[in-house]
């Protein structure tokens, strides 16, 4: 299935401009250093699953994440410029800690 050009260019804005969002709304302890890896905005614009690492932060960063989220989408919405902008999901991204795991099975 195609993506559309909206939908790309929303998960752009969403990727790039998420961390410094984050930390307006935050403090170190409570997300640590965050990444955005990847967004997916589905095809009617009505949900972004974003994938995230964090470095020093703790474990249940995503809940804290699903806590802020309103306030992130109504910041994304005025950057974009909509009333309406996709409810956003954050996932944990797992990439770093599977490589981690094959490069391990390397080194036996």
């Amino acid at each position: 299935m195609k993506i559309s050009e909206r939908s790309q260019k929303l998960a752009h804005v969403i990727q790039s401009q998420l961390p410094a969002l984050v930390d307006k709304f935050t403090t170190p302890n409570q997300v640590g250093f965050l990444t955005v890896s990847a967004v997916e905005v589905s095809g009617d614009l009505g949900v972004a699953d974003i994938f995230v690492n964090t470095i020093g932060g703790p474990k249940d960063y995503i809940k804290y994440l699903a806590k802020i989220a309103p306030k992130l989408q109504h910041e994304i919405a005025k950057i974009v410029q909509t009333r309406r902008v996709c409810r956003f999901r954050f996932v944990e991204n797992q990439a770093p800690a599977y490589v981690r795991k094959i490069q391990d099975k390397f080194e036996d």
